[in-house]
């Protein structure tokens, strides 16, 4: 015996499709609100370093303060709830910080990114850190030390690169090279 007929699972799963349909529809336009906003966040920051333009917290720093004002405000209206406030906070910072569309995941990418990089360092130089957890001391060290401590300072400098500091460009690539050269083997 059938519980229920063809035509009505066939309007239930109508149904279903037009509400998934409808719901990517209000993301989108949800994100596309946000990333409006980290695009007037860069307008904002003008020819400023990143770095500079984000010191300070949301207590000390007006344009962390306006984004944690604006989530606390969507959160207070029940826009939101309070985790997803966080979450589409940080998600804000990293569009911002990286230069990518806003997107609720871009966190869980982001973590996931450096899970699956495993040993890898940020860049793709490969950097075999559970050889060498901590560069050698002068007296003694090693190739695998040495590598991991040019890999960390190329690391330093494209945070740096990324901030503002673009005198850094030719000593990265410089420090790419080296690795590179380093890891190779004979």
């Amino acid at each position: 015996m059938t519980m229920f007929t063809k035509s009505v699972v066939t309007t239930t799963v109508t149904a279903f499709t037009e509400a998934l349909k409808i719901d990517g529809q209000a993301a989108d336009k949800r994100n596309v609100a946000i990333q409006k906003l980290v695009d007037v966040m860069t307008v904002k920051r003008g020819t400023q370093a990143t770095k500079d333009f984000l010191k300070g917290n949301s207590v000390t720093n007006p344009a962390r303060m306006a984004v944690k004002g604006l989530f606390d405000t969507l959160v207070e209206k029940g826009l939101l709830s309070a985790q997803t406030g966080k979450i589409y906070s940080t998600n804000f910072w990293i569009a911002f910080v990286d230069g990518v569309p806003f997107s609720p995941a871009l966190s869980n990418q982001k973590s996931q990114a450096k899970k699956e990089r495993g040993a890898q360092t940020g860049n793709g130089l490969s950097a075999d850190k559970a050889v060498a957890t901590k560069a050698g001391k002068v007296e003694t060290t090693d190739r695998a030390a040495l590598v991991q401590t040019l890999t960390k300072a190329f690391e330093q400098s494209q945070i740096l690169i990324k901030a503002g500091d673009s005198q850094l460009t030719l000593i990265a690539s410089t420090l790419e090279q080296l690795v590179n050269e380093l890891s190779a083997p004979f």
